[in-house]
């Protein structure tokens, strides 16, 4: 993921969280291990950000804007496999609208599964010797695609990030908070507890 990318979606954290009152950044400077520093209150904070996305919906972005964009397509059941699938597997996926959707309750679980994966592998990096530690480090995890706007995925979202969040970690170091931006939602593992902001005004 390039910084241009990167520091949009800090920008996009930034602007909802100092509507939750916190101050706004006195400088944000790029780096790396993590990919930001940021002043904030007179604190020295290293935020790693990073998108938790299955490459298989990425390359069948790709491949509907490059071979069929006008076309509709079904992202039901794209999602990382022990496998890599070609190109061709993928399109056939897609534009077969005749496929049977995913149990919703199950599309929960494999989000839930997602974001752990991501998080897990920011805690490897995290314990790197190579990472640099700051007054606090945080943790930028932006969803794609964004869930769903309904009462169904707002409640299961909920209860599925509180118990991954609230499972102990094995990893000798921790991010002081963890940020989780999915469309209209707004996650934040802070001092063990789990917020939610919910911006309905998120387009």
């Amino acid at each position: 993921m390039n910084k241009r990318i990167e520091l949009h979606q800090l920008q996009t954290l930034l602007k909802r969280i100092v509507k939750l009152g916190y101050e706004s950044p006195s400088d944000i400077t790029e780096s790396e291990r993590p990919d930001f520093l940021v002043t904030i209150s007179g604190q020295r904070i290293g935020i790693e950000t990073t998108a938790s996305v299955y490459q298989e919906h990425v390359r069948a972005s790709k491949l509907h804007l490059k071979q069929c964009p006008n076309q509709c397509i079904d992202t039901t059941h794209l999602q990382d496999r022990d496998q890599r699938r070609s190109n061709d597997e993928i399109l056939a996926d897609m534009l077969n609208l005749s496929s049977d959707w995913k149990d919703s309750e199950q599309a929960m679980r494999d989000w839930r599964d997602k974001i752990a994966s991501t998080l897990e592998s920011k805690r490897v990096k995290l314990s790197n010797p190579g990472f640099s530690i700051f007054d606090q480090n945080w943790l930028l995890i932006h969803d794609e695609p964004g869930l769903a706007n309904d009462t169904f995925t707002y409640d299961r979202a909920c209860r599925h990030m509180a118990a991954l969040f609230s499972t102990p970690t094995a990893f000798p170091r921790d991010f002081d908070a963890v940020f989780l931006l999915s469309d209209r939602y707004l996650f934040r593992w802070f001092q063990n507890h789990l917020t939610l902001n919910y911006d309905q005004h998120t387009a």
